[in-house]
């Protein structure tokens, strides 16, 4: 099994909507999806809209990572937060403390692999910022939108902390 992961940086431009620059404390990875299941709706699709949406400075709208069956993409840094949750400026909240990772369900790609490197994505960030399995949230748990989707629609969620446990495992 490898965990070798080629994250690409995207940064998206400081000091915008979508990116103030605040610092967080690092308490829950926050899981969602796009839902934007159009052909070509992938990870540089998606970095390609989160950095026009920050030039535009129209919305506060972000999150950390994107991951496609291909590519994993950053675009803030972990340390900064981003607005992913839905929860406003709650203290100990998604945008104020958790990492955001969106997983791309696009047609065209495999969202079993796509999955798969979320996994190992979460599994790395777990090592890094000394977390646990208990810490990785469904976007679900801050705003009550039904998100990550299809991992819920098909009682995935479990298995998918269970992927995250074992890459996890495999890196220590």
């Amino acid at each position: 099994m490898e965990n070798k992961l080629a994250i690409q940086e995207d940064l998206i431009k400081p000091g915008t909507k979508a990116r103030p620059g605040e610092h967080h404390l690092k308490k829950w990875i926050v899981i969602h999806e796009t839902d934007n299941f159009k052909h070509t709706a992938g990870a540089k699709s998606h970095a390609t809209f989160i950095k026009n949406l920050a030039e535009q400075n129209s919305k506060y709208l972000s999150w950390h990572y994107t991951v496609d069956d291909k590519d994993i993409i950053r675009h803030i840094p972990d340390n900064e937060i981003a607005w992913h949750a839905g929860d406003g400026r709650k203290s100990n909240g998604g945008n104020m403390s958790g990492i955001g990772i969106e997983i791309c369900v696009n047609s065209d790609s495999n969202f079993r692999v796509a999955v798969r490197n979320a996994a190992k994505l979460v599994a790395l960030l777990m090592k890094k910022h000394n977390m646990t399995v208990n810490q990785i949230k469904q976007h679900n748990f801050f705003s009550g939108k039904n998100c990550p989707s299809s991992i819920r629609k098909y009682g995935f969620w479990d298995t998918f902390l269970q992927m995250c446990s074992n890459e996890f495992k495999y890196l220590k």
